[in-house]
């Protein structure tokens, strides 16, 4: 595995594969790799040449977020994408960010539920993944439905801007208690870990609650927010959507989906479930 840091190094890299008939398969993280990061990358292989980017992005973060706190591991990250079979591991320094005078925001899209609490989060996403995407230019890149919202603007983004990749979503994986993979679970202790494993289960009580007939969405999220805080969770939001993100619903149908933030024990959580 080839792991790159200069940005020209990184364009070369890719502009060789092209020239040599490869597809170049992109993941973007922010390191501190777990199964939901492995399960992109061995998704992105099946596609191309797999190139994962490893940047904790400082213009995502609020001044009161966990920037400086987020966990880093680039040791045992390079040896996990190693030993997968990753192609390259781009590594750039803050220099990718530094002096940036232009911005990329979605009003539409990013300035409801997550963009709610997290204020410009997104601005900072949309901005790093088009920088990143003009570094490496891939034929296709792949990103986590945990953040279902991140996923309908980078694809949106995409989209409007005629871009020539394809972004495709990957499941999320789960902790065997169910917990939603991501990085920041390092921030509990195992028994927090044990007892955050409700917030799922209580997203899957409400799909069965709409399997058995219910289909106001008023009722069904008076049905999360009441057992989430019964469980000890402090509720950002949880709201149904359609798949698009178009509009809230009221009366819910198969295809849409159920998102949620809550915050438990300090640390704040994201999941969501589809009404199928």
């Amino acid at each position: 595995m080839k792991i790159i840091k200069d940005i020209k190094e990184m364009k070369e890299f890719s502009g060789n594969l092209k020239k040599k008939s490869a597809k170049v398969s992109f993941v973007p993280t922010m390191g501190k790799l777990h199964a939901g990061h492995i399960k992109l990358v061995e998704e992105a292989k099946k596609y191309g040449e797999a190139v994962v980017s490893i940047f904790v992005n400082p213009i995502q973060f609020a001044p009161n977020e966990d920037f400086n706190n987020y966990p880093r591991d680039f040791a045992s990250d390079a040896g996990i994408l190693s030993d997968i079979g990753a192609s390259c591991l781009f590594y750039p320094s803050e220099d990718i960010v530094k002096k940036t005078e232009t911005f990329l925001i979605n009003p539409k899209y990013s300035e409801r539920f997550e963009g709610i609490f997290r204020p410009g989060h997104f601005q900072g996403v949309l901005t790093i993944v088009m920088k990143l995407f003009s570094i490496v230019e891939p034929d296709f890149s792949f990103f986590g439905l945990k953040d279902y919202q991140q996923y309908v603007l980078i694809k949106k983004m995409a989209e409007d801007f005629f871009m020539d990749v394809k972004i495709i979503p990957v499941e999320t994986v789960r902790e065997k208690n169910g917990l939603a993979m991501s990085s920041r679970n390092v921030y509990f202790n195992e028994a927090d870990k044990k007892a955050a494993r409700s917030f799922y289960k209580v997203l899957k009580d409400t799909l069965n609650l709409f399997e058995s007939g219910e289909k106001s969405a008023e009722k069904l999220t008076s049905f999360v927010i009441k057992e989430l805080i019964s469980d000890g969770f402090k509720i950002d939001y949880a709201e149904i959507a359609d798949k698009e993100l178009n509009c809230v619903k009221h009366r819910v149908e198969r295809g849409d989906i159920l998102l949620a933030a809550v915050k438990f024990k300090g640390v704040r959580l994201l999941d969501n479930i589809f009404f199928v």
